[in-house]
């Protein structure tokens, strides 16, 4: 008999079919060393599973709540991208256009003709900001011109390179460039906020008070190369004081570096895929066109990437389902994933829209036991 206790203070819903998800977000507390989650699957429009449990702080003495916020890491990046990517659905910018022409001064070594396709397509070459100095990205202005500087480390287009700290400024650059706005204000304002979606960058008091603490387990293996400066890596994280715990400090909530500091939850983030799978199938037009997104999530590249040696498949902002990335049968299927296990993702093919947000950041490289079995659950659920 299992003596174990129940994990703490899971609530919310879930459908009848769907309880083996619920089974799955159980056992994650009580087997994989959770701390507090939230999941949230929405299938063919209605939301199936929206589930939190645990706790916001490494004490253990706030319950995680039912609109707490977490840093989504890199999960975020989808988000930067889809910024970009309704610029041009509105016919603000070309996707087809070098990035200079909206931001002139990123003509300089050697970037005059990389076009924003490239860009968004991890192929620019400019995964590292060198002249920003160590620690500084909290000054203003630094990363705009370090990557106004920067000479592509490979001719542009030619070599798969996964911008892991870059590509959040490059995206929040163009915004502000385009429309004259910051990153977090346009897209409260114009991409996620009409459309009821809690998802922010640049937070302000209230967004902080709901935040979950980010607890950092021993050996995770992106961070390590981050804090290593002979890799590239380290090298692409100089700017940041990588080597602290940064994720909870107040400087670090309130800036906007969609690249790892976008704040949302399981709730918000299906709610986004599923409604990108309306997009797919015309029932919709926001957050942008089923011909944009389209073209959008086609693959760019099938290949090992150069600054942390996986085997990604890409499109042009959406990571695509690939053995570092499992996301279920679909190949199609397409999101992106966030460091120690945040994910989210759309299956156009099943109608389906999945987020997995936690607050202990895992020792992984993958998807993770804790996402991989509340997936398996939820395709057992739909009887593919």
């Amino acid at each position: 008999m299992n003596s174990r206790p129940p994990p703490p203070n899971i609530t919310g819903y879930c459908a009848p079919e769907f309880s083996a998800v619920k089974q799955a977000f159980f056992e994650n507390f009580a087997h994989h060393g959770e701390l507090g989650a939230s999941v949230c699957v929405y299938y063919k429009d209605n939301p199936v599973v929206d589930l939190w449990g645990g706790f916001r702080d490494k004490d253990k003495s706030l319950a995680w709540q039912k609109d707490t916020l977490v840093c989504v890491m890199s999960a975020g990046k989808a988000i930067a991208s889809l910024a970009v990517l309704s610029l041009a659905d509105q016919g603000l910018i070309d996707l087809y256009s070098p990035v200079a022409k909206y931001w002139p001064e990123f003509a300089k070594a050697g970037k005059e003709n990389i076009n924003l396709d490239c860009l968004l397509g991890q192929l620019a070459g400019i995964p590292v900001a060198d002249s920003a100095p160590r620690h500084s990205y909290y000054e203003d202005g630094v990363m705009e011109n370090a990557l106004a500087e920067q000479k592509p480390l490979w001719p542009p287009g030619s070599t798969p390179c996964y911008h892991s700290f870059t590509h959040g400024p490059l995206c929040q650059i163009l915004v502000q460039k385009v429309t004259g706005m910051k990153f977090g204000k346009y897209i409260q304002e114009h991409l996620l906020g009409p459309l009821e979606i809690d998802f922010y960058v640049g937070l302000d008091d209230a967004e902080i008070s709901r935040c979950a603490e980010i607890e950092l387990c021993e050996g995770i293996p992106s961070l390590d190369q981050m804090r290593n400066k002979e890799t590239l890596l380290g090298r692409a994280w100089n700017p940041l004081p990588i080597e602290d715990n940064f994720f909870n400090e107040d400087r670090y909530r309130r800036c906007e570096h969609v690249s790892a500091n976008g704040h949302s939850n399981a709730r918000a983030l299906a709610k986004l895929y599923k409604t990108l799978c309306n997009c797919l199938n015309g029932t919709s037009s926001k957050p942008v066109s089923k011909t944009l997104l389209q073209t959008a999530i086609k693959e760019q590249w099938n290949a090992i990437e150069e600054i942390s040696h996986r085997h990604f498949r890409y499109a042009m902002g959406f990571m695509l389902n690939n053995s570092h990335f499992s996301i279920g049968p679909n190949l199609h299927s397409f999101g992106h994933p966030g460091l120690g296990g945040q994910l989210a993702y759309a299956d156009p093919k099943y109608e389906l829209g999945f987020g997995y947000c936690c607050n202990k950041i895992h020792a992984i490289n993958d998807t993770g036991p804790c996402a991989s079995n509340l997936i398996a659950a939820t395709y057992a659920s739909i009887s593919i």
